[in-house]
């Protein structure tokens, strides 16, 4: 009993097999003959292109020019490329709104920790969409970012820029353990 199962079992497999394999190849028949003729016609223009008939004063003269030729493109290409200022001023940041400071001392306090965003909202006193609105004035300039977790929801804690930030600032981090 158990053989005629195994044997039931191998016929199927080797069926669904037989069935793939034919499949492919079917399919490979399709495009194969595109692709030859493809090979064909590119081989073709690369054996006319070396077969090419140059007349032999022609070839000299190219041998001969070609290397002016080279030297002017190259040095066209150093005389136009622009040249980076000596002394280029950075331009300033503007400066944090008062808004943006809360929101990054904060954050500065959570001493790495996730924020949730409507826990930041309720210790800033604002709503949701003050709070979005600052997040994303702070985000496009690097400072935070976003992690959006399918079931403990919308956090934002510091980006790598916003941690120098905060530490160039000297902001309190850390503090007293508080729930986030």
């Amino acid at each position: 009993m158990a053989e005629n199962a195994s044997s039931v079992k191998s016929g199927i497999v080797a069926a669904i097999a037989t069935a793939v394999a034919g499949a492919v190849i079917s399919w490979m028949a399709g495009w194969l003959p595109a692709l030859w003729e493809a090979t064909k016609a590119a081989t073709s223009w690369t054996w006319e292109l070396l077969t090419l008939s140059v007349p032999v004063p022609l070839a000299i003269l190219a041998v001969l020019v070609l290397p002016f030729i080279v030297r002017a493109v190259r040095a066209i290409r150093y005389v136009v490329a622009p040249q980076p200022p000596q002394h280029a001023a950075v331009p300033a940041e503007p400066p944090l709104s008062d808004l943006e400071e809360r929101l990054m001392r904060l954050l500065a306090q959570a001493d790495g920790r996730l924020v949730h965003f409507e826990d930041a909202a309720a210790r800033l006193q604002i709503s949701n969409l003050v709070l979005q609105q600052t997040c994303e004035a702070l985000s496009a300039r690097g400072y935070i970012e976003p992690d959006n977790h399918i079931v403990r929801g919308l956090r934002i804690s510091l980006t790598r820029a916003g941690r120098d930030f905060v530490i160039e600032r000297r902001f309190p981090l850390g503090g007293a353990a508080q729930s986030w």
